[in-house]
């Protein structure tokens, strides 16, 4: 346990295993830690040096024989504050990277996701959605394949104030739903894959027995997508 929680302040597994034989049994020769930790004779004079760099070993002759000694576990706060001091420095670039990733280049990016776990990631980045969602197809079939997350979703979804506009077959009757306009085509056009468009990506989910869904980022597909979907959305009753 102790090991595991060094290693998280920076120190290797051989390190660690060697810092902690070293408070336990004092000045010690190399040979000697090795024994005791564990650790490869090989290896344990890299794991002492590593640990003398970090200031947690100190060396000393005594009686003509080289031997090491732990440091004072205090120094391991200065350690931590270090980390510290390095994700901070780690933290601030991150709006820079966001500028970068969110610049104008345009992206060309095509995912594809197996399962209902793979589905659930697709709905879950929709909910990240600054605009409105259009959605058509295979209607409701999430409700079917996902009975206990879709009222979830949709309750986060409304949270969030996201809106909808859906064009659904007739077949399913008068729906209402919270932020959400719906528009109806003919009881004979079927399908069995849902289209969701949002923030410039085109959602593609197959509801089939072990559901595929295709997430495409790509400006002009989905363009293309949602100039389709408007075209429906005025033929579309209400």
């Amino acid at each position: 346990m102790k090991e595991k929680e060094l290693e998280k302040v920076g120190l290797s597994p051989n390190e660690s295993k060697c810092y902690l034989t070293l408070i336990k049994i004092g000045s010690s020769s190399a040979n000697e830690v090795s024994r005791k930790s564990g650790v490869h004779r090989v290896s344990v004079y890299d794991a002492l040096r590593g640990l003398s760099g970090k200031g947690l070993v100190s060396q000393i002759i005594k009686s003509n024989k080289l031997l090491f000694e732990a440091g004072n576990p205090k120094k391991i706060l200065e350690l931590i504050k270090e980390k510290e001091a390095k994700l901070e420095d780690a933290k601030r670039i991150i709006p820079e990277l966001l500028l970068d990733f969110n610049s104008d280049n345009e992206k060309q990016e095509v995912h594809s996701f197996k399962g209902i776990v793979g589905i659930k990631t697709i709905f879950k980045e929709m909910l990240d959605s600054k605009e409105e969602i259009l959605d058509f197809g295979a209607e409701f079939k999430i409700k079917e394949f996902l009975p206990y997350d879709y009222p979830k979703w949709d309750k986060e979804r409304i949270k969030r104030k996201i809106k909808m506009r859906i064009i659904a077959n007739r077949k399913i009757g008068n729906v209402k739903l919270k932020l959400t306009k719906i528009k109806y085509i003919p009881k004979e056009f079927n399908s069995s894959v849902s289209t969701y468009l949002f923030e410039k990506k085109v959602a593609l989910i197959m509801w089939v027995e072990n559901p595929i869904g295709i997430l495409i980022e790509h400006k002009a597909i989905y363009e293309s997508y949602k100039n389709y979907f408007n075209y429906l959305w005025k033929k579309a009753s209400d």
